[in-house]
């Protein structure tokens, strides 16, 4: 397993926070880097919220969906009300 950098891991805590505030919010990479991630942390890459989102969705803390136009979107992978949690 890839060693997980200290950025990743730091903006994976934001995105999880923003989830577990906003169990029903999802949104694109780039989408979650311009409202989620930028609050807190200005100046990181799509590519780093990327990494991060590749990360917590490889732990099943979010699930992606891509829509008919190949957007990729991430939301939490159990939402509270969820009946699959």
């Amino acid at each position: 397993m890839q060693a997980v950098s200290e950025r990743t891991i730091a903006i994976a805590g934001i995105i999880e926070r923003y989830v577990t505030d906003h169990p029903h919010a999802a949104d694109t990479a780039e989408g979650i880097r311009s409202w989620w991630v930028a609050r807190q942390r200005f100046g990181d890459s799509v590519d780093a919220v990327q990494e991060a989102l590749d990360y917590l969705v490889a732990r099943r803390r979010l699930a992606s969906s891509v829509l008919p136009d190949g957007t990729v979107i991430f939301r939490a992978a159990h939402p509270p009300d969820d009946p699959e949690e």
